[in-house]
Parts: C-alpha cells; structure tokens; sequence
C-alpha cells in the first residue's frame, strides 16, 4: 500500500527535452533538485516527505492508473511547466480538479508561464550552477514545508467550482460558452472583446471569484483602475482568503491615490498588501509592490528590504531584484554592484533575452523595460536606447511609459554612473508628449 498522505508526487517531462535553445535532462533535475528537496521536508505529525515519479517506480499494473491515483491522492504535487509540456498541463489540471489544495507550481527561471496559468502562483528554480542549484533545493523544501502547514485553498477550478453549484444547467452552459470566447479573444490579443465577455460572465454568474479576479487583472493592464479595484474588492467579498485577490486590491488602491495621500501611514493599499502576505508569505509579487508602495511613500529603508526580501524569496526574479538595485542606488548616489548582484544580473538577463525571444515577447513591453535598464547597469548604451525605443513600441496604454519614465527618474541621484540615463529619460518623455 502506497502511503498517499507521504508522498510528493511530482508531474515533469521525462528524459531530455529541448527547451528553447537549450537539452535539458529532466531526469536530472529530478535527482539532482526535486527529489533531495523533497526528502527534506518534514511532515507536520512526524516523518518526511516523499518524492514519487510514475516512471520511477515498478509496477505490475498500468502506469496511468497509477498516474491517476497519486494525481487524487497524494498529499503535495509538484509540477514543473518547464518547455510547457502538454503531458504536464493534462497532469496539472487533474489535479486540480481533484484536490483543492496541495499543488505546487514550479518553472525555471528564463521559462515563461502561459497566461491561462498566469493567475496561478509559480516558482522559479534554475538547476545549473551548483551554487543556483543549492538555491532552488532550499527554496523547494521552504515552500512545500509551509504549504503542508498552512494548507491554503490553490486550486483555480475548485475556487470556480465553489461557487458554481447552484447554477442551472443553461446559465452554466452560457457562462462556459462566454468563458470560452474570452479565453479565444485574449489569444488574439482583442482585449476589449475578452473584457466584454469577462463583464458578461460576471453579471451572469456573480459569485464566482476567479471570474471577478480575471476581469480585473484585464481591466488593471487597460489602466481601468477604479473598475478593476471593484472587481478586486468583489473577488475578496466571495473568498476572504484570496491572497492574490488582496494583493491587486492593495496595488490598485496605492494606485488610485492622490500624491498626498501617498505619503501615509500605513499608506494606501498597504495594509491589503499586508493581509495577501499573511495569507501566502511566499507571495514574493506582493513583497515586491509593498517595496513600491513605501517607496512611494517616502520609507526608503523598509522599501530596499521588501525589495530584497522578495528577490531572495523569488530567486533572483528581475522586477525585485532591478527595483532593490535602484533603491541602493538611489539611497547611496551612485550604482555599485557587488559580486552577488551581478550573479543575478547575469540570470535575469538570460530570463529577460527568453521572454523577448517568444513570438509575440512575453509580458511586453516591462521584459524591454526591464532589460534596458538592466544593460543601462552594465553600461552598455547603444543597447538601452534600442531597448528603450522596442519597448515604447508595445506599450498599449500610457500609464505604462509613465511608470517606467517614474522608474527611471528615480536614478537620477545616480546619474553619473549611468551614462544614457538622460537619453532614455528624454525619449520616454517625447514619447509621451507625441
């Protein structure tokens, strides 16, 4: 008898696998990441956690019905989206569907997350160097550890689901059918078509909470932040424990504020932020916009922590980790990188040179963004205006090169170390005043 309640199960492509430009061993990683990871955690009533892989066991019966039963079963699953395998996605949403909570999503670090999952909270972990390697086995055994202790809802289809229960047949069917069209319009990039199918979704079926969550996440990048924060708030109203649906709340209240209202305490939306960190303390997203907000609020030192804590907690992801730079940057007058910091320079900029490399760039224009000021610190000019300009390029709203332009005179105290800095501010700005 397979003792379910130990077991680990972990859903990953198997063998070698082309990933982009790279061969990569997955079998490897399991051996070398997940499973000593894995075999660290130890399980709140006494023992330890297990690592399983169908294909590492020997059965007598069928591989899948043993699939089957640790995808119902067990009590953690960890899933790698690495090279966005279809045999992991199927595996994935079984999973879902089966358990409410225990699910794990994790993703090396230059892979990006489809949006169908975007919502969902994933992992980055790299398995190369050694001393990265070390990084993503500790960063594993933490989050599988407190996700046994907190056993917090994660499952996006039992969310919905939750709610559905008291649908009639035909509104069901017309809300799926609505559904279905918002996801077709979203990959066609016909934004205001998918808004209008979310807006009639949710009129038609009120309580659902994921519903009223994507919604506003499509309103929020329209720069509608006064709808998306109702949509938040209405979110929040059905499932008081949705951590994702406080950190938006808390995003787009700071947002919405006037300038003197920034400079509170506690200032606007922090204490939403606050309240999605108790409910998912891994949230490093929520770390990193609590960095924002008090740096909009004028507390420098507490906003270079939330910076750096997220960085840690995210493994080195660029939006924490370029914001933290600018902070100490902007704190001490000029740019000075250590060793360490250049490390994850180097990563995120493997990740970033991903993103754009997609057809179309994932998450344009804030990976050009991003990646320009992330040469623009290692003095390379020519390619931070290039940057610069691409990213303007595919900017679809103007709070988005105004939020950058905002970014980027943060550094002027720093300016001296950064040659172009000037330049790119000149042309953000003609951009704007076109």
């Amino acid at each position: 008898m397979i003792p379910y309640e130990h077991v680990c199960f972990i859903i990953m492509p198997f063998g070698k696998k082309t990933v982009g430009p790279k061969l990569i061993d997955f079998d490897a990683i399991y051996s070398g990441i997940f499973e000593p990871a894995v075999s660290r955690v130890q399980l709140p009533e006494g023992g330890h956690l297990e690592a399983r892989r169908t294909d590492m066991d020997f059965f007598s019966g069928s591989i899948d019905l043993e699939m089957f039963h640790y995808l119902e079963y067990s009590r953690i699953a960890l899933a790698d989206t690495s090279g966005l395998n279809p045999n992991v996605f199927y595996e994935l949403g079984a999973r879902h569907r089966a358990r409410a909570s225990g699910t794990i999503i994790f993703h090396q670090a230059e892979n990006p997350i489809p949006f169908d999952i975007a919502q969902i909270k994933a992992f980055p972990y790299e398995y190369e160097p050694e001393y990265h390697a070390r990084q993503s086995r500790e960063l594993i055994t933490k989050v599988l550890s407190e996700s046994l202790t907190e056993n917090r809802l994660d499952s996006p289809i039992r969310i919905a689901l939750a709610a559905q229960q008291s649908l009639a047949t035909a509104e069901q069917r017309d809300i799926e059918s609505r559904l279905r069209r918002a996801e077709n319009f979203l990959r066609m990039a016909d934004w205001n078509a998918a808004i209008q199918e979310f807006r009639g979704a949710s009129q038609a079926y009120p309580l659902n909470p994921l519903i009223r969550m994507r919604l506003g996440l499509l309103l929020r990048d329209r720069d509608n932040w006064r709808e998306a924060l109702t949509q938040f708030e209405a979110a929040i109203s059905l499932a008081e424990n949705y951590s994702e649906a406080w950190r938006e709340k808390g995003v787009a209240e700071n947002k919405l504020a006037s300038n003197d209202e920034l400079i509170g305490d506690p200032a606007p939306g922090e204490n939403a932020l606050r309240r999605a960190l108790v409910l998912n303390p891994n949230d490093f997203d929520a770390l990193a916009s609590l960095g924002g907000i008090l740096k909009r609020a004028g507390r420098l030192s507490p906003a270079l922590q939330a910076y750096r804590d997220s960085t840690e907690l995210s493994n080195g992801h660029p939006y924490p980790l370029l914001n933290s730079i600018k902070m100490q940057a902007y704190l001490e007058q000029r740019l000075d990188l250590n060793q360490a910091t250049k490390r994850l320079l180097g990563r995120a900029e493997h990740a970033l040179r991903t993103q754009i490399a997609q057809t179309p760039p994932y998450n344009a224009p804030w990976c050009f963004f991003d990646l320009a000021e992330l040469v623009l610190f290692q003095q390379k000019q020519a390619e931070f205006m290039e940057l610069a300009k691409q990213g303007l390029s595919y900017c679809s709203a103007d709070w988005q090169p105004r939020t950058w332009l905002t970014s980027l005179k943060f550094l002027r105290p720093a300016a001296r170390s950064l040659p172009g800095l000037e330049d790119g501010i000149r042309i953000v700005s003609e951009y704007l005043s076109s």
